[in-house]
């Protein structure tokens, strides 16, 4: 043990060492009673040496491989993946199905989802569904756009009549076969992507509010993490053995999810919880890829940071981000990070250095703050982007199907300017 502590001081700065016993006493004082912090002295020099040990032990390439090899991560405006205007075209999309489902009207949704090739989008409770994000360009009018070339349609509709009889005779009999109506259900592409843009603004309006609730959440984390520490600390053992684990902060934004009564559906667009849910991971997503990114562009000052905080996050980006989501799991990853030990990671170099997971949690959260504010600007843009853009072409579609373009108002090319 000798041996192999001495070989540990010869690869570790002494500020490194120093960093070990102040994160350790952290880890101490957050997690030890008063009966069990007279040992917090001998815990904190077990604790540096023990991990800092295994870490030296083991092979440091595989760690190093994707900071030598590059990392993808870019800012939101730059990832179709955590753009929050892709976002909010998926979800309009989905809300939209759901009003026409509300109506009696399912045979929209249903040409919509054949069309964006896809499946149960009223039961999706997640981010980054690929006809927003690769199926279409990455863009958010790309869907849109896409859908609005598309011709008129038929559906055809099959219904089964009541009874087997015919004029009210024998509608019990068995032997009659049963009977089916036709009828044809017209589908506009144009039409449906223009009541789609005015269920984009509505949402995009309720964000800038929702938002705003986002960021007060946001900002209660840490101190309600703290609180909860102290509580922890202040009870006996006992207590804490005989109590059911408890979380590590207020969920603050699902208690605001529940309550707030602009949440109502009478009060916003129908899916505007699950809105307030996706946009809230969304954002704590592109918080990690904004950090991320200027870890690696920081170079070796955050080589640590960035080596930890990538292995950790894309060990579980599958079980927080991708994909059908339950709610809440955006708290749920910042609980998890709050949660986890400082780690000795191994340097390019050779040396040791140690990694401060709650460091890098109060990073996100800060990262979040700055993101939030940048979202809340481009949700007030909304409808400005509209009329700039896809409204125009909108109506010169429109203007094609009412025979009133091209021949009528000056030339092939006149439409709307």
């Amino acid at each position: 043990m000798v041996v192999c502590f001495n070989r540990l001081l010869d690869r570790c700065d002494t500020t490194e060492i120093k960093l070990a016993f102040v994160l350790s006493a952290r880890f101490a004082n957050l997690y030890l009673s008063k009966e069990t912090k007279e040992a917090c002295t001998f815990l904190q020099f077990f604790f540096a040496v023990v991990v800092a040990l295994v870490t030296f032990l083991s092979d440091p390439g595989e760690k190093n491989e994707d900071r030598r090899r590059g990392s993808p991560y870019k800012d939101w405006n730059d990832d179709p993946r955590i753009n929050v205007l892709n976002l909010l075209t998926q979800r309009a999309i989905q809300s939209f199905m759901f009003l026409c489902e509300s109506v009696r009207d399912p045979h929209s949704g249903k040409w919509m989802e054949d069309f964006f090739e896809t499946k149960n989008q009223l039961e999706y409770h997640g981010t980054g569904a690929t006809y927003c994000t690769t199926q279409f360009g990455g863009t958010w009018d790309g869907p849109l756009l896409a859908m609005m070339e598309q011709p008129k349609d038929v559906v055809v509709v099959s219904a089964k009549r009541r009874g087997r009889g015919h004029g009210g005779w024998s509608k019990n009999n068995p032997f009659l076969e049963e009977r089916f109506v036709e009828f044809n259900i017209d589908i506009d592409p144009v039409s449906l992507t223009n009541r789609i843009l005015a269920v984009r603004e509505q949402i995009a309006n309720e964000w800038v509010t929702d938002l705003d609730v986002l960021s007060s959440a946001n900002q209660r984390i840490l101190e309600s993490y703290f609180a909860h520490s102290r509580q922890a600390r202040e009870m006996k053992d006992t207590e804490l053995q005989s109590t059911s684990p408890s979380v590590a902060f207020e969920r603050t934004a699902v208690n605001i999810l529940n309550n707030h009564t602009g949440f109502a559906v009478a009060e916003g667009s129908p899916l505007r919880k699950g809105n307030f849910d996706l946009v809230y991971n969304l954002c704590t997503q592109a918080s990690i890829h904004r950090l991320l990114k200027q870890f690696l562009d920081a170079g070796d000052a955050k080589e640590v940071s960035y080596t930890w905080l990538n292995e950790f996050y894309r060990d579980r980006v599958a079980d927080y981000f991708d994909g059908d989501q339950p709610y809440g799991r955006a708290d749920d990853f910042v609980e998890e990070l709050l949660r986890s030990s400082p780690s000795v990671i191994r340097r390019e170099d050779g040396k040791m250095a140690l990694a401060d997971p709650f460091g890098l949690a109060e990073q996100i959260i800060a990262t979040r703050d700055e993101i939030v504010s940048e979202w809340k600007e481009a949700m007030r843009q909304v409808p400005a982007d509209h009329q700039d853009g896809i409204r125009r072409i909108l109506l010169n579609k429109q203007m094609e199907a009412w025979g009133s373009s091209p021949s009528g108002l000056g030339g092939a090319n006149s439409g709307f300017q």
